[in-house]
């Protein structure tokens, strides 16, 4: 969430959506082509592992011997996203603007984009509305 608020003020600072928009996602890409590839080798390791201890131990211990990799990788991933979710960000500094110009300009800018995005606000609203009558038959 952070780096796309990030990204958002940038676009909104800079007026370049498009190029913005082609940079965020070509790094989501490159993000998600690296994540495949660190499971792939991940996998690719755990499978010599695997082969090379399976004379030893048989065809019992070396799965077991694998899982037990496996769960040691897991480990400090499951301490890093605990600390990532734990940490608090600090407050937001006051903004520069007056507390009256705020509403005005949060108005303007849901006003441009209901206007970019009619079509979809007014499914948003078909789709609420038929829920909400849903609701009320049962």
């Amino acid at each position: 969430m952070k780096g796309a608020a990030i990204a958002f003020a940038e676009t909104v600072s800079a007026g370049r959506i498009g190029l913005t928009a082609r940079r965020m996602t070509a790094a989501a890409w490159c993000g998600a082509i690296a994540t495949a590839f660190a499971t792939a080798s991940v996998g690719c390791a755990v499978t010599a592992l695997w082969v090379f201890v399976l004379p030893e131990v048989g065809p019992v211990g070396a799965p077991l011997i694998a899982a037990a990799a496996l769960l040691l990788l897991c480990l400090p991933l499951l301490a890093v996203a605990r600390s990532v979710l734990r940490s608090r960000s600090p407050p937001l500094a006051a903004p520069a603007l007056p507390d009256a110009v705020m509403p005005v300009l949060l108005i303007a800018e849901a006003s441009r984009l209901l206007e970019e995005n009619k079509g979809a606000a007014l499914l948003a609203a078909l789709l609420a509305g038929a829920s909400a009558g849903s609701l009320n038959r049962k």
